[in-house]
């Protein structure tokens, strides 16, 4: 449901490595630590590393802590939020359908870690619906999350998931685009079916 929830989900942290080997070892390391539940542990493009994952607060800390020591200067970036919107693990490689709305906005950045900080006080700042995180996978690197709602509340959401990418130094671009086609739509959250409207 769209808007600010009443309450949140476990705790999430998220550490981002510029090296696949150091990545494995470091999240091994962060796993051992703690008893944290994966939510993503895998190499992403290009040629980096990243784990997410949750539990309690302290478990996080703990676990971020080790992987921040053992990953060394291999960490490109790292986060943690004690109280995640609960929309943001479900929208991670996740699509959902929609029909028709009246505006989507796209938030682009350069690191995962500051693409879900970015993703996460957009969805808390207002009456938005996080659509998608995509996060690196055939990117080269970057991250990009789509969110839809009224014009008005999309941009603050825009504004505000902007401005926290922007402190990390890692923010591309944001657009928002009001009363999108329902094509622009569909393609936007379905980049696998660039030939919908042809028929062979």
């Amino acid at each position: 449901m769209a808007g600010v929830p009443a309450s949140f989900v476990e705790p999430l942290g998220m550490l981002e490595w510029d090296s696949i080997a150091q990545g494995w070892l470091a999240a091994d390391a962060l796993l051992k630590e703690a008893e944290v539940a994966t939510i993503a542990v895998r190499p992403v493009t290009p040629g980096r590393f990243v784990a997410l994952f949750s539990g309690d607060v302290e478990s996080v800390r703990s676990a971020l802590g080790r992987g921040i020591e053992v990953g060394g200067d291999s960490v490109i970036d790292s986060l943690f939020l004690p109280a995640p919107h609960p929309g943001l693990t479900p929208a991670i490689a996740a699509r959902s359908a929609v029909d028709a709305v009246e505006a989507v906005g796209v938030i682009e950045t350069l690191s995962l870690c500051s693409l879900v900080l970015a993703a996460d006080g957009a969805a808390k700042s207002g009456s938005v619906e996080l659509l998608e995180i995509r996060l690196a996978m055939g990117l080269g690197g970057k991250a990009f999350c789509v969110l839809s709602g009224e014009v008005s509340d999309v941009e603050a959401a825009v504004a505000r998931g902007t401005d926290l990418a922007r402190e990390r130094g890692h923010h591309l671009r944001s657009v928002v685009i009001p009363r999108p086609d329902e094509r622009t739509v569909r393609h936007l959250l379905d980049p696998q079916d660039p030939f919908s409207d042809f028929v062979v």
